[in-house]
């Protein structure tokens, strides 16, 4: 009789042992359940952020482009087209600036004269300031002091496109003449004796 005792309360331990690993079990698998259906939602996700993103930059591509290369080809004849690639290196997003010309792609750096560089540089910025539009009056300080001579007054007919195209002011230091060719108000400072002019 004691044996039968004995062998029936440790059925009853294995017993409940069985159904506390089986709850257990049933546990996990519920929550594996819930955590594959949440790595199927992040996978969604991700896909539907990439391919937003994906659209943004080339929306943001064609922005930039767009704008550069109506500045480039107001100023210069045969201007080349710019051309921005974002694209990701390093599990990083890399912008690559360039300038096409025919079949030719080449970075702005390595383009000589002109002041095409000056020219792209300030649209550059003007471009910058159209995604933000963060305030409507832009400082320049000589933006276009390595562009030819010849290009000057069509460079003040550029700012001045761009300036009511995208409705903002521009304020411009410049020494050349030919810059202020299209401004709507000059202020000259004359330097004499040590002391600055106004006229």
């Amino acid at each position: 009789m004691v044996d039968i005792e004995n062998i029936k309360r440790s059925f009853f331990q294995i017993k409940g042992k069985k159904e506390s690993i089986e709850e257990r079990i049933n546990k996990i698998n519920q929550s594996l359940i819930l955590k594959e259906k949440r790595l199927s939602n992040i996978s969604k996700a991700r896909e539907v952020i990439q391919i937003v993103a994906q659209q943004t930059q080339q929306k943001l591509e064609f922005h930039i482009s767009k704008l550069v290369t109506t500045a480039l080809s107001v100023v210069l004849n045969n201007a080349p087209e710019f051309i921005v690639k974002i694209s990701t290196r390093r599990n990083q997003s890399e912008c690559d600036l360039l300038f096409q010309k025919e079949d030719s792609l080449m970075k702005p750096i390595d383009s000589s004269g002109g002041g095409v560089l000056d020219i792209a540089s300030f649209a550059l910025r003007i471009a910058y300031w159209s995604l933000r539009k963060n305030r409507y009056t832009l400082i320049f300080d000589e933006p276009f002091r390595n562009v030819s001579h010849n290009y000057q007054s069509k460079v003040s007919k550029m700012v001045k496109m761009l300036s009511e195209k995208l409705g903002i002011q521009v304020i411009m230091v410049s020494h050349i003449p030919e810059a202020i060719d299209c401004a709507d108000k000059v202020i000259e400072v004359e330097m004499k004796y040590g002391k600055s002019y106004i006229n």
